[in-house]
């Protein structure tokens, strides 16, 4: 590319790296924010006996299982040798990354915005709003989360996570981001490229009112995850190591 079109993706890049994180907060809202729902719902026990409410959930829980395979099919396929290879072709390396987040933020927001709830199916429900404790519990248990999520993505680049980098570095012809980084740092990204799977797990499950379409958003994406996230023993060895590393600098303040 020329420098006029790497100057053009190098702002795109941070046009995206804005959308993102708008994207990430409207994601924090939709699934930490304490839902509530009428009384009158049908256990997921009781189905056979509440066919017409089985009935009203069916058409919410297809949608949104189309929206999710469509996240993880973009999620999945973007980040594929055949993709790569393509925009290598076309010269658009360094856009790789930013294309990656912006579809993805893309597709999240487009899930956000027309998600339907399935409310006539529960598995659990808890009143969070009449109690102070257990309000205060699921605040704290998603912040927690939440931190450990954007500390994890501090720690992993952020701006190389969501492309800002690759574009900056394609404009300046240092060569990819990636290459300044150890082999053991290369090998764990190349497995785990998000921070936190328990974290974000939980996010999932520990909602106050696990309706069924809430239910299908946690099984498919941390089966997803689970699939998608093949550590290895070396990467656990390096992330010890690295632990280790950081405890001894903290002492030695």
């Amino acid at each position: 590319m020329t420098s006029i079109a790497k100057s053009i993706v190098l702002l795109a890049s941070l046009a995206t790296f804005a959308y993102s994180l708008y994207v990430v907060g409207s994601l924090m809202m939709f699934l930490s924010t304490p839902r509530s729902i009428s009384k009158a719902h049908t256990w997921i026990f009781n189905l056979l006996d509440n066919k017409s409410r089985l009935q009203t959930a069916y058409g919410p829980v297809v949608f949104d299982t189309l929206y999710l395979i469509g996240f993880i099919f973009q999620h999945s396929f973007l980040k594929s040798a055949v993709v790569k290879k393509l925009l290598a072709k076309l010269g658009l390396s360094g856009a790789e990354r930013t294309i990656y987040s912006l579809t993805s933020s893309l597709c999240l927001h487009y899930l956000i915005a027309n998600w339907l709830p399935a409310q006539s199916i529960v598995l659990w429900q808890i009143d969070v709003e009449q109690s102070a404790p257990l309000w205060w519990t699921f605040v704290i248990t998603h912040g927690i989360c939440w931190v450990v999520i954007f500390g994890g993505s501090l720690v992993m680049d952020l701006p190389e996570l969501l492309g800002v980098k690759q574009a900056y570095y394609d404009l300046k012809a240092y060569g990819p981001p990636i290459s300044y980084k150890s082999g053991e740092l290369r090998n764990l990204y190349a497995h785990v490229r998000h921070p936190s799977f328990v974290g974000l797990s939980v996010i999932l499950f520990a909602t106050n009112v696990m309706s069924v379409d809430r239910l299908v958003m946690a099984l498919l994406l941390t089966t997803y995850m689970y699939l998608a996230w093949s550590t290895d023993q070396n990467d656990v060895a390096y992330q010890k190591i690295q632990l280790q590393r950081k405890k001894l600098e903290l002492k030695a303040q």
